[in-house]
Order: C-alpha cells, then structure tokens, then sequence
C-alpha cells in the first residue's frame, strides 16, 4: 500500500512540475493572418533579434520597396531599415534622428532605424503589387496567395501550454 501511494504522489508531483513548465516557459508567435477572418497566413516561433521583410512595388515609382522589422525581447515589432531602387513622390527622402541615407549594391538604403510598429500591423495587399512576406527560407507571394485583402500582423506572446492547446486544439 505505502509504495502505490508514493508511485500516485510522484504522478502526481511530475504532473505539476510540467504544467508549472509549460504554464511559465513562454514563447513569441510571429502570426499573419487575413482580414478579418483570420485565417493563418504564416506562423513560426521567432526569438528576439529575429528580422523579417516586405517587399512591395510602390504605386507612383512602380519599383520594389523592401522594409526590414525585428522583433525585440519584447515582442515589439521595429522597423530597422527600407531599401528602394528610386527618388520619387511617396518615396522616402532623408533620414531622420540617428538614421543614416545610403547608396548601396544598386539601391537607396536608410539603415539604423528604429520605428516602433503598433501591434497589430494591418498590411494592405493588392494584386497588382507584388506583396511578399520574407523570413529565413520562407518567401511568400502574399499578392499571389490572397488578391486584393487586408492582413494583420502580429507577435503573440503565449505560454508553452497555450502554444500546444492552440497547435493542436484549436
């Protein structure tokens, strides 16, 4: 009797220590999704330093613009630096604080930036545009895959249990 109670409390004991872990340990989610349905575009666990891009063609220029952001240990999205390939209306023109304006490999750099985003980013998507979401292997042709649309983006913070219930709950 005495070593099934001990067997049932060392259960029971292994069983709290891992709800404790997957309750406390927590994670950043990169998440895009549509407008507003919400339907996953694109998920992945992201750590802080981590950058991704956008890339469009501009609507007066009819060029590629490329915007770089970092997800900070905060789960902040900062804008870090724009490439563009031309001077032009609706184009950026300076930089601004402790940014810097360079030529660079063919295109117009603004590097060192650091533009806080409000979260969630909503991202207009146009057909004719060339929207394309750039992270590690992943190259998405957001114009291609959805059309005309609106998509949000966002950095979730959730709990390793959250993670898991929504992977495979939800």
């Amino acid at each position: 009797m005495k070593k099934k109670n001990t067997t049932l409390l060392l259960i029971f004991f292994i069983i709290v220590l891992m709800f404790l872990f997957l309750n406390f340990f927590s994670l950043q989610l990169l998440n895009i999704q549509d407008y507003p349905d919400g339907e996953v575009i694109f998920q992945d666990i992201v750590t802080p330093g981590e950058i991704f891009a956008l890339k469009y063609t501009h609507s007066v220029a009819r060029t590629p613009v490329w915007e770089f952001f970092e997800i900070n240990k905060n789960g902040e999205l900062i804008l870090v630096e724009t490439h563009f390939l031309d001077h032009g209306a609706g184009l950026p023109y300076t930089a601004f604080e402790n940014e810097f304006f360079v030529n660079q490999d063919g295109k117009f750099k603004i590097k060192n930036m650091y533009r806080k985003i409000s979260l969630p980013l909503y991202y207009r998507i146009g057909k004719i545009r060339e929207n394309h979401f750039i992270y590690k292997n992943n190259n998405i042709n957001l114009s291609e895959i959805l059309g005309d649309t609106v998509i949000t983006i966002n950095v979730v913070q959730l709990n390793l249990f959250g993670y898991f219930f929504n992977k495979y709950f939800v």
